[in-house]
């Protein structure tokens, strides 16, 4: 549980995790995607997809929407795969937490207080915070999982 917030987090979470990290072959995932309930009270899976395409996990990750119409806040993790040439190919794992600037105050505050117990549970070290499409481009996503080397 969050201890800042009172959110609890689903073991489903944690089980897409790590399926995420330790799954092999074609049928990996490459990207999960959490949001907190709507009664506010659990971190819960969204979306665990195997699709290596990064355009469709952003349309999914930002394509959430209210029933006014407004972005959804959500947490993501992306398996970001990378070349370096001749030191070899490269995976790491990246925690994105989308809280567009259209949210609520209540709902950016409850997102906060909830990410680093998120992150921390899922033992993610790499994490980036997005509150505009452009903070979610390619370039950005592969400068924080190569640490600037890609």
């Amino acid at each position: 549980m969050s201890m800042q917030s009172g959110v609890m987090i689903s073991d489903e979470c944690i089980t897409a995790s790590r399926s995420l990290r330790f799954s092999r072959g074609p049928k990996k995932p490459r990207f999960v995607i959490y949001k907190i309930s709507d009664d506010e009270t659990t971190v819960e899976l969204c979306e665990s997809s195997s699709e290596p395409n990064y355009e469709v996990f952003l349309h999914t990750l930002r394509g959430a929407e209210d029933s006014t119409g407004k972005p959804m806040p959500r947490y993501a993790v992306y398996d970001v795969e990378y070349d370096l040439g001749e030191d070899g190919k490269r995976s790491r794992l990246v925690f994105i937490s989308w809280v567009p600037r259209e949210t609520s105050l209540k709902l950016c505050m409850l997102y906060a207080t909830t990410k680093e117990q998120l992150r921390n549970e899922l033992d993610i070290k790499l994490s980036i915070h997005a509150d505009a499409p452009d903070d979610l481009e390619w370039r950005n996503i592969l400068s924080v999982a190569s640490g600037g080397r890609a």
